[in-house]
C-alpha cells in the first residue's frame, strides 16, 4: 500500500502536473464559498492524485476527502455532438497506465470520503461520478454530459441524471454497458456532495437509489432521520439491515429494496416460506411455493429516468466484476424483481422470469445489462406464476 497524508489504504498514486491547479483551486474556493473552512490540502506540495483535502463546515464537522479530479472541457470535437461536455479519466500516459491495475482508494473505516469529480474551471460546474461503479479507474475512457445537464446545474446549483455507458474502443470496453449516475453541482455545494457521497457509498446504493437520494439534497443537506421517511423504514431497522448484512459498505447494492421485497414476500399468499440469502454471488431470496416448487429471486432497483414512451428500465448485471463476468448467466436466478421506488416513489415491484429477459448482444447465454420494464412485467408473483 502507498501512503498518502498518513493514510495507507490508497492503493496507487499518480503524478499530476501544476496545470491541475485551476481544478483544485475551484474545489478549495467552493469549500469557502459554501461556508466551510479549508484545513489542509496535499496539492501542490505533493503533485499526486488522489488529492487529500481536509475541510470543516459551518457546524465544525470535519471532512477528509480523497479526491480523484479530472478536467472537463467544452470544445467542438469532430464527429461528436456539439452539445457535449467532455472529460477524460486520465493520469500520466494512458497507453501505459490503462494496461495496469488502477484500483480506487476507499477508507475501510468509512471516515474519509472518496470523490471522483469532473471539474470545469471555465463554467464552474463540478460533476460527481459514482466511485462504486468501477472496480478500477477506467484510464483513457472519456465521459460526457450535455448542455441540458449543465444548464440545470447553473439554474439550481444541484442536478442529477444517469447515462447509459457505451463501449469505448479500448481493451477496457468489454462489458462496458450499463447505467451510471452523475450529480452536478456548483462549487459551493461541494461539502453537500461529500455528505451525499458518504451516505450513498456507505449504504452501497445503486444508480436508482443514488439518484433518489440526490433529489433530496436539492435544497441542501438532509438530516439523518430524513432517511426514515425517504426509505420507509425506521432508524432502528436501517441499523438492523446494516448490522445483519455483511456486504454493506463493501459491495452491497439496494439492501433497503431487499428489505421491502422481504415484506412483500412475507404477505404473498402463494408463498409457503422464504429465506433471505446473504452470500456473495447468490440471488437475494429463495422461496418455496405452496405447490412445492423452489425458486430464487434477484432484487434490482429500477432507474428513475424512463424511455420516451414512459417505460422504466432496470440494470441487470453484477456491480463488482468486469467484462463478461458482470453479466448473469440465465441460470443464476429464476426471477428478477425490479423495485419501482425510484420511479413511482412507492415500494412496489415488477416481476419477470429470468428466462424471458433480453440476452446480452455478445453472448446470448448471458442476460443483457439493461432491461426495459414494459407490459411483459407483472406486479405480483401470483400473476407471474400464471405465465
Amino acid at each position: 500500500m502507498t501512503e498518502l497524508a498518513g493514510r495507507s489504504y490508497v492503493p496507487k498514486l499518480y503524478r499530476i502536473s501544476k496545470s491541475r491547479a485551476p481544478v483544485v483551486d475551484l474545489l478549495l474556493r467552493g469549500i469557502e464559498d459554501g461556508g466551510g473552512r479549508l484545513v489542509s490540502c496535499s496539492f501542490p506540495a505533493k503533485k499526486l492524485a488522489p488529492i487529500y483535502i481536509v475541510a470543516e463546515d459551518s457546524d465544525n464537522h470535519r471532512f477528509g476527502l480523497v479526491v480523484y479530479p479530472f478536467t472537463t472541457t467544452r470544445r467542438t470535437t469532430r464527429n461528436r455532438p456539439t452539445t457535449e461536455h467532455r472529460f477524460q479519466i486520465r493520469y500520466g500516459d494512458p497507453g501505459r497506465v490503462r494496461r495496469e491495475l488502477n484500483p480506487v482508494g476507499h477508507d475501510p473505516a468509512g471516515v474519509d470520503i472518496t470523490l471522483i469529480l469532473a471539474v470545469d474551471p471555465e463554467t464552474g460546474i463540478i460533476v460527481g461520478l459514482d466511485p462504486l461503479v468501477y472496480a478500477q479507474l477506467p484510464m483513457g475512457i472519456s465521459g460526457y454530459y450535455r448542455d441540458t445537464n449543465a444548464e440545470a446545474v447553473m439554474s439550481t446549483g444541484w442536478a442529477w441524471w444517469a447515462r447509459e455507458k457505451t463501449r469505448p474502443r479500448t481493451p477496457q470496453g468489454e462489458g462496458w454497458d450499463g447505467l451510471e449516475s452523475m450529480v452536478g453541482f456548483r462549487p459551493d455545494r461541494l461539502l453537500d456532495f461529500a455528505r451525499f457521497e458518504a451516505l450513498a457509498t456507505s449504504l452501497g446504493f445503486d444508480t436508482g437509489l443514488r439518484l433518489s437520494l440526490a433529489e433530496h439534497f436539492l435544497h441542501g443537506r438532509i438530516g439523518r432521520h430524513d432517511l426514515e421517511t425517504l426509505y420507509g423504514v425506521s432508524a432502528a431497522t436501517i441499523l438492523d439491515i446494516i448490522e445483519s448484512n455483511f456486504r454493506l459498505g463493501v459491495a452491497v447494492r439496494g439492501s433497503i429494496a431487499e428489505h421491502h421485497l422481504g415484506n412483500f414476500l412475507d404477505g404473498d399468499p402463494c408463498i409457503a416460506s422464504y429465506e433471505s440469502i446473504d452470500q456473495d454471488g447468490m440471488p437475494d431470496f429463495r422461496i418455496w411455493l405452496d405447490d412445492g416448487r423452489e425458486l430464487t429471486i434477484e432484487c434490482k432497483n429500477a432507474f428513475s429516468g424512463t424511455y420516451k414512451d414512459g417505460d422504466a428500465k432496470v440494470e441487470t448485471q453484477k456491480t463488482r466484476d468486469s467484462g463478461a463476468g458482470r453479466k448473469y448467466a440465465y441460470d443464476a436466478f429464476d426471477i428478477v424483481a425490479a423495485c419501482m421506488f425510484p420511479v413511482t416513489k412507492r415500494w412496489m415491484f415488477g416481476f419477470k422470469w429470468a428466462r424471458d429477459l433480453t440476452p446480452w448482444n455478445k453472448d446470448n447465454t448471458r442476460i443483457g445489462a439493461i432491461q426495459r420494464i414494459d407490459d411483459t412485467w407483472v406486479n405480483s408473483l401470483n400473476d407471474l406464476l400464471k405465465t
